[in-house]
């Protein structure tokens, strides 16, 4: 809990009820956690390992909208009757989570601003990484969403590396192109295209960036 900052600052009382209520949920790798239009009347947020939230398009084709890790909430917190969840979660690696009932974890709010204002802010964080994502997708070629995707991917998971920041996450191709909501054969083309401007370099299951460089080439012209 001391290593979860939407819980930084929070009452006593609050804390020790979390603890009383919080429950562990272990996943598997690819595990699922819920799909769309599932009913969640739970709060996750993870301890350990990592999730991805993803939509599934009219084509039946899956799009990553987020890879969740350590601290992160995974759902919505819904406060009115409609419980349905808007979005699915899977298990993107080996991942352990900590359960709420989410009438009690809204009852625990209701009595500890702190709580509610760290829970806002989270959120608030979240809506700022999607808008840039939206930005990042609308009218630009695929290698420069490319760039703008392994940048960020870079920003939360990056290792420096010297003149590389190794993106130290189970990446494939596919799973990518998921992110991107293209095709296989789309996003490997744009992958050549910045492998060739030494951008990045791909060495077996291992993906290496150049950061500030891929972040001047999806901001310019």
């Amino acid at each position: 809990m001391n290593n979860i900052e939407i819980f930084d600052g929070i009452k006593d009382a609050s804390k020790k009820r979390l603890i009383e209520i919080g429950k562990l949920k272990k996943l598997a790798k690819k595990e699922m956690l819920f799909n769309e239009k599932d009913i969640v009347d739970k709060v996750y947020i993870i301890k350990n390992g990592k999730v991805s939230i993803f939509k599934i398009n009219e084509s039946g084709e899956r799009k990553i909208i987020f890879i969740l890790g350590r601290g992160d909430l995974v759902n919505d917190i819904l406060i009115d009757r409609n419980r349905t969840s808007i979005v699915g979660c899977e298990a993107f690696d080996e991942a352990e989570l900590v359960e709420y009932d989410s009438k009690v974890f809204i009852d625990i709010m209701e009595h500890d601003f702190e709580l509610t204002k760290n829970v806002i802010l989270h959120y608030q964080n979240r809506s700022r990484r999607l808008y840039r994502q939206l930005k990042n997708s609308i009218s630009i070629r695929m290698d420069k969403k490319l760039a703008a995707k392994l940048y960020r991917i870079g920003k939360e998971f990056g290792i420096d590396e010297g003149e590389w920041t190794f993106l130290n996450i189970d990446l494939t191709i596919t799973y990518i192109a998921d992110m991107l909501g293209c095709k296989r054969e789309t996003l490997s083309r744009a992958m050549k295209v910045l492998q060739d401007k030494k951008l990045v370099k791909i060495q077996g299951k291992k993906f290496y960036i150049k950061q500030e460089e891929l972040s001047k080439y999806f901001k310019s012209n």
